[in-house]
């Protein structure tokens, strides 16, 4: 049974991560960053009708969202994140149907937490009740996504988007690699059982497993943001962000991070080296001709 410093601390890891990839859209569009076309929507968009949202005579993404993400980043208590997560969950709302299928499983992870804050009355009563359920959730989810690839039209390489997905990724990583040009047929004929496979190990290791289901989950995602052209990258940062939930470190206050010392830090420059040389390598991806 963990105590409640330890709850507060699993809550305000969760917040923080999930503050930075509230702030990924904001960031792209402030310093004009790649950006992926598929990060929720901070414009004036709304594609259910001219002036049909809210956000077409409110700007409660750049006025409300943007300053309540910057607040709970830096103050992560109970009241401002209840009005955080409420106010995302609404803005989800303002713009359906006309939204990312990954933002329908924010939203469904984000309800509960307002339930969850609204009914307590603190962190780590609020931890106790919603960091299990949005667990249970997110392995649904993952398992949800994996059964709707057991189609005939999934597995047959002329329709299944694994295909093209995976052409996509080898032609951007045989420049950097060339003996990949030697496996490219082998993968692409065996991109829809491969994806597929993965796909269903995620939630199972999370769910038997945590902390190896949330390295496949870092890798099978990264994977994605290594695409050159179709980068779909707003689902994979918005779950990467997530994965924390899973971590038992991250119940730990900061003296027992300290603690840990050089026993944390080949899994904490592990995990900075994937992400680090995903990135350069997207980067340069980005600016080759």
């Amino acid at each position: 049974m963990q105590s409640d410093a330890q709850q507060h601390a699993a809550l305000a890891t969760y917040a923080r991560f999930w503050c930075l990839h509230q702030l990924a859209p904001f960031a792209d569009q402030a310093f004009a960053l790649a950006g992926a076309m598929d990060h929720r929507m901070i414009d004036e968009s709304c594609q259910t009708g001219p002036g049909a949202c809210l956000r077409a005579h409110f700007d409660y993404d750049w006025l409300v969202r943007l300053p309540l993400a910057l607040a709970c980043l830096l103050f992560p208590g109970r009241r401002l994140l209840l009005l955080a997560h409420l106010v995302n969950v609404v803005g989800w709302a303002d713009r359906m149907p006309a939204v990312w299928d990954y933002m329908c499983w924010c939203a469904l992870m984000e309800a509960p937490f307002v339930l969850a804050a609204a009914t307590s009355s603190s962190m780590a009563e609020t931890a106790r009740k919603f960091l299990p359920a949005m667990r249970a959730q997110l392995v649904v989810l993952y398992f949800s996504a994996a059964f709707w690839k057991l189609t005939s039209s999934w597995y047959d390489g002329h329709y299944s988007c694994s295909t093209v997905l995976m052409s996509e990724l080898l032609s951007g990583l045989e420049p950097l690699f060339p003996p990949l040009a030697t496996l490219s047929g082998l993968m692409l004929h065996a991109a829809p059982a491969l994806v597929a496979g993965i796909e269903f190990a995620v939630p199972a290791l999370l769910l038997l497993q945590p902390r190896h289901g949330v390295l496949l989950a870092l890798v099978f995602h990264q994977t994605i943001n290594l695409m050159p052209a179709t980068y779909a990258g707003g689902f994979s940062i918005a779950m990467c962000a997530r994965q924390i939930i899973f971590l038992p470190a991250a119940a730990a206050g900061a003296s027992a991070t300290l603690r840990r010392g050089v026993g944390f830090a080949p899994r904490a420059v592990g995990a900075t080296a994937l992400v680090a040389v995903t990135t350069g390598v997207r980067l340069f991806l980005g600016h080759t001709p």
